[in-house]
Formats: structure tokens, C-alpha cells, sequence
């Protein structure tokens, strides 16, 4: 509508407000605790002072009742020096909060999961693909320690380390080197970039790379509809596809589900399939987490047919999918008759109105 900001500059002035209010917050928080710091230690002082001072005088002497009246007015700056402090805790977790209710999806900036020998293999992998067109190009991890902050990037980037600073963080970075300064255009290679930082995205769990041409870094933006990302020429084999469905499951669910899906390898590629497709969809890891969750104890046939059903014009939410399958799954022995029996539900409850859940209910109970 017209006279109306655009979501995304909206978004992008919100959070850069509240990326410099948690700086000063977090600013003014370490104020404070060096200030309860200095006044613990002048407390401890004078509370020492008076103890020498009372071993060799008696209490009603007028030196230790000097020193007895400087202990209680270090102790009453001590206790004011704390009330400062938790207010300014409290302002900085209210500025968190408030943070963390507009980044959801922003947390891919960081690489979730497992991080072993198959991803780094993997981003090997993809620098292969594009060795060629981009000479130079490095594609690495970054591990950061917890305390230690980048504070280099976009507001959306700050806004990310002040919030989580305090753990161990990794991302992928993505660097090229910048075009020479004789007239070659920078638009190719920074389109290129972002097309391999795409590439590690799709595998690696929607995780998000840091970009980079020379020293510049370059905003990650949303690659055209239709983009395709073959799987690189060292993981073409049946052995290769599992490597890159273990890589993308990783960064969603937990070792002993990984496991588990390890042991029916075609049902561990139908998975990562279908994270894949739930990243299109500007879903949370949270949330693809959840779907993945409600879906891997099913069988191929049936996790066919609900990426069939996911990746079409459906009218249906991810709920009343999943719940249709799983109750023709357990209910149906052979697993295509479950899944022809799910395909029907569908057109059915397309012709007739009625919700698909209870569709699939009539194919039990009928």
C-alpha cells in the first residue's frame, strides 16, 4: 500500500534500535558490576580494618566504633551498588526479550548440529564445484568462543552476538576474492557468492553463511524461485546422498533420532528431502525441528507422499497431513496401501469439504 514502509525496512530499523539499546544496556550492566566489584572489596576492607582494630580494644573504644560506623555505610553502598546492578540486569533481559521476539529465523546465522568430518567434507565438496568460476575462493568455519564478539557485521549480525555472546557460536563464512580494480564489474561475483553460500545453505539445514568479496561483506538476500543445488561430484553415489541427508538431519534433530534414521537409509534421504523443503517456507529451525519430529517414525512410501503433498498447491496444513499419515501408517500393514490410502484421503476430502483427518478416520473405521 502506498505511504506504508516496507516490512523489511521496518524490520530492519526495529532491530538495529534494539541492537544499540542492548548495547548500552549490556554497557551499563558491566558498569555496574565492577561497581559491586569495588564496593565488595571496600567492605571486605573496612570489615578487616575494624577486626584488626577490636582484637587489641575493646568495642566501646571510639577508633573501632569509627571503624564499625565505616562498615555499615561501605555495607549500605554495597547493597545500593547491587540494586543498581539487578535493575540493570533486568533491563537488559527485557531488551532480549524484546530482540528474540523479532530474530526467530534469524538464529540460522549460526550453525546449529552437529558440526564432523561429513560437513567439513561437504563444504570441501561444494568448493570444488565452484573452484573454476572463482578462483580463490575459501569456504571455512568459524568457532567462537563464548565472551568473544564480532561486532562487524549488519545490525541483524550485532543484534545475534550481543544476544549470544555468552556460548560458544559457528558459522560458515564464504569468502572471494575481490574483483581487480581495472574496470571488472563486482555485480558477477558477488551474485556468485551468494549462489554458493546458497548451495551450503541448502545442505546444511537453511544455516545461513557469512559472505564475503574481499574485505566487503555482502547482505544475504533470497535467491530466485527455482534455484537448483546438485549434490557436488564427491557425494553423487548412494553412500554420498546418505553423507548429505546425515549433514542437513543433523541440524535438526538429536543423535539417537539421527541414529535411528541411519539404519533405514532411503527413509534418512526422504527426511533430509523434506527439510529441505520445509526451509523454502521460511519456517524457524524450531519449527522444521517439530515437523521432522512428528514424521520420522513413518515409512517411505507414506514420506513420499507427504512431500508430495507438502510440495504442491494444498490446501491442507502440516498438521492435518501429518496426522492423516501416521494414522493410515499404523493402521495399513503394507505401506503402499498406506500411502495409496493417504493419496485418496486427499482427493476425497478435496471433493467432499470434509476435513482430511477425518477422511482418514473413515478409511479405518469403513
Amino acid at each position: 500500500m502506498r505511504g506504508q514502509p516496507h516490512r523489511g525496512s521496518w524490520m530492519s530499523s526495529t532491530v538495529e534500535t534494539l541492537e544499540k539499546e542492548l548495547a548500552a544496556a549490556q554497557e551499563e550492566r558491566e558498569s555496574e558490576e565492577r561497581a559491586v566489584i569495588r564496593a565488595q572489596n571496600a567492605h571486605e576492607a573496612a570489615c578487616s580494618e575494624r577486626d584488626d582494630a577490636w582484637s587489641g580494644l575493646s568495642s566501646a573504644d571510639p577508633e573501632v566504633e569509627h571503624l564499625t560506623a565505616l562498615v555499615y555505610e561501605r555495607r549500605r553502598k554495597l547493597y545500593e551498588a547491587i540494586d543498581r546492578l539487578k535493575a540493570a540486569e533486568g533491563r537488559e533481559r527485557r531488551v532480549k526479550s524484546r530482540l528474540m521476539y523479532v530474530l526467530p529465523a534469524e538464529r540460522r546465522r549460526y550453525l546449529s548440529g552437529m558440526v564432523d568430518r561429513e560437513f567439513e567434507e561437504l563444504l570441501l565438496g561444494i568448493e570444488s564445484v565452484y573452484r573454476e568460476r572463482a578462483p580463490g575462493l575459501s569456504i571455512g568455519i568459524v568457532h567462537a568462543r563464548p565472551g568473544d564478539l564480532d561486532l562487524s557485521g549488519d545490525p541483524t549480525w550485532r543484534a545475534l552476538e550481543r544476544l549470544y555472546g555468552g556460548s560458544a557460536r559457528r558459522w560458515v563464512e564464504v569468502r572471494l576474492p575481490a574483483p581487480p580494480e581495472d574496470g571488472a564489474s563486482r555485480q558477477p561475483v558477488e551474485t556468485l557468492a551468494l549462489r554458493i553460500s546458497a548451495h551450503v545453505s541448502y545442505y546444511a539445514g537453511g544455516h545461513t553463511p557469512r559472505t564475503y568479496v574481499g574485505q566487503e561483506e555482502i547482505p544475504s538476500r533470497s535467491m530466485p524461485a527455482g534455484q537448483e543445488f546438485p549434490p557436488p561430484s564427491s557425494h553423487t553415489s548412494e553412500a554420498g546422498i546418505e553423507a548429505l541427508a546425515r549433514v542437513t538431519v543433523h541440524r535438526y534433530l538429536d543423535e539417537g533420532s539421527v541414529l535411528r534414521l541411519c539404519k533405514r537409509g532411503a527413509v534418512l534421504v526422504q527426511v533430509a528431502e523434506l527439510a529441505r523443503l520445509y526451509q523454502t517456507m521460511s519456517l524457524t529451525v524450531d519449527e522444521v525441528r517439530w515437523r521432522l519430529e512428528q514424521l520420522v517414525s513413518l515409512r517411505l512410501e507414506i514420506l513420499r507422499a507427504v512431500y508430495d503433498l507438502t510440495g504442491t498447491s494444498r490446501r491442507f496444513s502440516f498438521y492435518e497431513i501429518a496426522r492423516s499419515a501416521r494414522l493410515l501408517d499404523a493402521h495399513f500393514p503394507d505401506p503402499e496401501v498406506a500411502s495409496e490410502a493417504l493419496s485418496r484421503s486427499v482427493e476425497r476430502a478435496l471433493d467432499s469439504g470434509v476435513p482430511l483427518v477425518d477422511v482418514a478416520y473413515m478409511y479405518i473405521t469403513g
